[in-house]
């Protein structure tokens, strides 16, 4: 972790949130609503369970690619992974 400057491990970091709340995206939570058909809830809940697993492959990323010498790119994915937590826990509590 000496490889990577604070700020970038803060930024990081808070991708690792939806991990904490992934009991609640597991049993019970449908920010996306429910439908009729199985198919369509099928989706719905992939799309829930991504709403906490991309941000959890994104920290990973955007730190490996850091470690590879493009900076702005992890930072990116880094912002993006944040952006993405934090969307999903808005949509979740909502």
């Amino acid at each position: 972790m000496s490889d990577f400057p604070k700020w970038l491990l803060a930024l990081a970091g808070i991708s690792l949130l939806p991990v904490l709340l992934s009991p609640f995206y597991l049993f019970g939570a449908s920010p996306f609503g429910t439908s009729d058909s199985a198919f369509l809830r099928f989706l719905l809940y992939i799309c829930t369970q991504l709403l906490w697993l991309l941000p959890l492959l994104l920290f990973f990323f955007s730190l490996d690619l850091y470690r590879r010498g493009f900076e702005r790119a992890g930072i990116s994915l880094a912002v993006c992974s944040a952006l993405i937590a934090v969307g999903g826990g808005v949509c979740l509590f909502a």
